[in-house]
């Protein structure tokens, strides 16, 4: 199963005044109009969903908006409360469990994404350091359903690569 981690686009900033609820923080017109061209560069790598799994939080489901756009049209948003930034992540490997087959996409926040990376590449504890910048995307392989420690990174690429892969 390959398992694509993705955070969330730039949003507006935390403490602005007209977003007083974090949940509620959209992306912004840069973060949308950078995104669309970093997932135009995934559709250039032939990326193929089966599932896209979202936070609740609305700047990840906007994302999620824009990678299905981009590269599964057809495939629905499955928004999973385990993908909150404060989930463990044994409940956040819930949110695809029981998918063993394809390719499923996890979109969400930091610092808990880069944790989350690392503790099924390596198991237990944070030990791996990862940077995830707004808009990053790595890919997961594993040999059956997503685990502890055993994950092995096929790649990890930065917004700025990926808008680089998209063609005009």
């Amino acid at each position: 199963m390959d398992l694509y981690i993705v955070r969330h686009a730039i949003a507006v900033e935390r403490g602005d005044p007209a977003f007083p609820s974090d949940d509620d923080r959209p992306l912004s017109p840069e973060g949308i109009h950078k995104f669309r061209l970093a997932a135009r560069g995934l559709s250039e790598l032939g990326l193929k969903l089966k599932r896209i799994v979202s936070s609740p939080l609305l700047r990840a489901r906007q994302t999620a908006e824009i990678l299905k756009e981009a590269v599964a049209k057809n495939v629905d948003i499955t928004i999973a409360q385990e993908l909150r930034p404060e989930t463990p992540y044994e409940e956040t490997l819930k949110a695809v469990s029981g998918n063993a087959d394809g390719a499923v996409a996890l979109i969400g926040h930091e610092p808990h994404l880069s944790g989350l990376v690392s503790f099924l590449l390596v198991g237990g504890g944070e030990l791996a350091a990862i940077e995830f910048k707004k808009g990053a995307v790595a890919r997961l392989a594993f040999p059956e359903r997503p685990t502890a420690g055993a994950g092995t990174l096929e790649w990890l690429i930065q917004p700025g690569a990926l808008r680089l892969l998209a063609k005009d």
